[in-house]
């Protein structure tokens, strides 16, 4: 067995909380609102014996020590996996899985009110077998469809009519499986699975990409072992540029062994973060790693080079990724922080399942599947 961690010596002071324990809970978003007040929306995830996934809910953090639930947003689905605001705070997009009219997609949210979002449309022509994840790029959403294991992209200038105009994909296999997608300066940044991370150009220039027609640019593909079995499974990336100039992409996994029980505290997820360096876009190359002992990573967020990283069965971290990075971050003591996400009154009681982390006006908002809404201050050494 590794041995643990050096401690960190920083903190995170817990400073509000949003309970949810009626269900379990997924991804967050958190933004300025149009009204100048400050929002985190919070999805569901209905895979739980009597919980339900078809709602998102609305928590008002403009004080973020008490953060006041104003409203739901419900939708025909069984899983709301993730949801997204365009950066001038005016539209939302919740995915959805699992409806029970096999119409899935999207659904797009009117924020003029953004303590009562309303329905503004929905898209699913193209997106029927399920939306896992999206992201919002000025008028373009990139959905990745749980049915084709294909990126499609959508254009939502006319958010009353949304439609295609893009799609790329890998070609079939029996393990084809796109999961997240992140968009940034013309590059898409596509968590593939047993693929691995694979970057587009849609847009950027380096190989005449588009949003209509895609273009490859370079791909870091890695399997490794966990209990006598080889993994992929890149689950999320991250692009980040640190201040002193190094550009990397933060890459997790996302692993259930074989006999995982999320309510047995013994069993435990596995997956790391690999940190990849792409100052050559083309031919990027995995330079150091992230990496808790039993415990597995989901969502993670870079601001300020410090990477939070949600994990599962260990709550949420903090790592400073300033500088060059090389090696075994936890083993040089780069850890900053570690926040136990645990609760008395949660879904499940005191089982840390931390889902995704967000850095907002000084504050880390993360959810946690079995507990909702936390909002913490990073206290540094």
């Amino acid at each position: 067995m590794a041995a643990p961690l050096p401690d960190p010596e920083g903190s995170f002071e817990v400073v509000g909380r949003g309970p949810v324990t009626e269900s379990q809970t997924s991804d967050i978003w958190v933004f300025e609102g149009v009204d100048g007040r400050d929002y985190a929306y919070v999805g569901t995830w209905g895979g739980c014996s009597g919980c339900f996934g078809d709602r998102m809910y609305v928590w008002d953090v403009t004080d973020p020590m008490a953060p006041a639930l104003t409203d739901s947003v419900v939708v025909d689905a069984r899983v709301v996996n993730d949801v997204k605001v365009n950066e001038e705070g005016t539209i939302a997009i919740i995915t959805r899985e699992g409806a029970s009219n096999r119409r899935n997609g999207i659904v797009l949210l009117d924020l003029s009110e953004p303590r009562k979002p309303t329905v503004l449309s929905e898209y699913w022509e193209t997106l029927t077998g399920g939306v896992h994840n999206v992201f919002i790029d000025d008028d373009l959403v990139y959905a990745v469809h749980d049915g084709t294991m294909d990126l499609h992209i959508i254009d939502i200038s006319d958010p009353e009519d949304p439609v295609q105009i893009g799609r790329w994909g890998v070609p079939a296999h029996p393990t084809k499986m796109l999961h997240d997608v992140y968009v940034e300066d013309g590059l898409a940044y596509l968590s593939y699975w047993d693929d691995g991370l694979i970057i587009l150009d849609v847009g950027n220039g380096i190989r005449d990409g588009t949003p209509e027609e895609p273009v490859y640019v370079g791909q870091h593909r890695y399997r490794y072992e966990v209990q006598g079995q080889e993994y992929g499974n890149t689950h999320v990336a991250f692009p980040y540029t640190n201040e002193a100039g190094n550009r990397y992409v933060f890459v997790g996994d996302e692993i259930f062994p074989p006999g995982f029980d999320q309510e047995d505290p013994s069993s435990s997820p596995a997956g790391y973060i690999h940190v990849v360096d792409v100052a050559d876009i083309e031919n990027p190359v995995e330079v150091a790693k992230y990496e808790l002992p039993r415990a597995g990573t989901h969502n993670v967020w870079v601001e300020d080079d410090v990477l939070y990283v949600a994990y599962y069965n260990a709550g949420l971290r903090a790592v400073d990724v300033s500088g060059q990075l090389e090696g075994d971050l936890g083993r040089q003591g780069r850890e900053i922080a570690a926040l136990a996400t645990t609760d008395e009154d949660a879904y499940i009681a005191d089982r840390p399942f931390a889902w995704g982390p967000q850095f907002h006006d000084g504050y880390v908002y993360v959810s946690d599947h079995t507990s909702g809404l936390w909002i913490a201050r990073l206290v540094r050494p």
